[in-house]
């Protein structure tokens, strides 16, 4: 099927970031007219670039909108990073939940009744609501209709009042040199927010690996976990060993 030889492609792509169409054939072991029509949905969707002969991985980062953010696949992989992370949650006393649709998941799986958590995300804030026994509070501010979240000065400063065990958040994009955003508010939330926690965990679907955005935000050495459904690049998983990141396969 095309979705599985899609998946197989970008797999390989975030490892050796160009791919020929001879590769893709023998990868995929398809015809030259079905690699061609591969390469021409990876390429509609903005998950890759055409080159010559062939394709590589996008300079910066692309809107998901192509074939992933419509697979039940992508939703289940979501919701199995959540559940894990949830492990850990279940083990504080107090927490961050970051602004996410993965992240948002995380409420259906937090079973402690004594957990304190806090967020500036409108759909993380109802979730805590509908499914979690915890305790919940949303960080005040202005309210953004396209984010769903709460922004400006008045959330970020309202961090300072917590000391959290965990911080829970995901990113948009993340290479060897760090991790990316697409907002240039997220510049000065997200170090306050490794500020105030003690441990941050960074919540990973392998359709961000070696994928660039606007604005590199966090280092890697700063994240303390990164919960992921796939194994990283081999250089990307050196430095992350390097920076002392405990990684965590789902």
């Amino acid at each position: 099927m095309q979705k599985e030889r899609l998946d197989l492609i970008l797999k390989t792509l975030q490892e050796k970031q160009t791919l020929t169409l001879k590769e893709i054939i023998d990868l995929t072991n398809s015809s030259r007219d079905t690699a061609r029509r591969d390469i021409v949905k990876l390429t509609d969707s903005n998950l890759v670039e055409r080159s010559y002969g062939g394709i590589s991985m996008p300079n910066t980062f692309k809107k998901l909108d192509g074939y992933l953010e419509r697979s039940d696949d992508y939703v289940n992989t979501k919701r199995e990073l959540a559940k894990k992370a949830a492990v850990y949650a279940n083990q504080a006393t107090q927490i961050y939940l970051d602004i996410s649709t993965t992240v948002e998941f995380m409420p259906q799986y937090l079973t402690k009744q004594n957990l304190f958590a806090v967020t500036n995300s409108l759909d993380i804030a109802d979730q805590l609501i509908r499914h979690s026994p915890c305790q919940a509070r949303i960080l005040g501010g202005n309210l953004d209709a396209e984010k769903r979240c709460v922004t400006g000065t008045r959330p970020c400063l309202g961090l300072e009042n917590y000391t959290f065990d965990y911080a829970f958040l995901s990113s948009v994009g993340i290479d060897e040199d760090g991790i990316y955003y697409a907002y240039d508010d997220d510049i000065d939330y997200k170090a306050k927010i490794r500020k105030q926690a003690k441990k941050l965990v960074l919540l990973l679907d392998s359709s961000k690996v070696n994928v660039k955005h606007n604005f590199k935000v966090l280092n890697l050495d700063q994240i303390d976990y990164i919960i992921t459904n796939s194994h990283l690049p081999q250089k990307l998983e050196n430095r992350l060993l390097k920076s002392k990141t405990q990684m965590i396969y789902i």
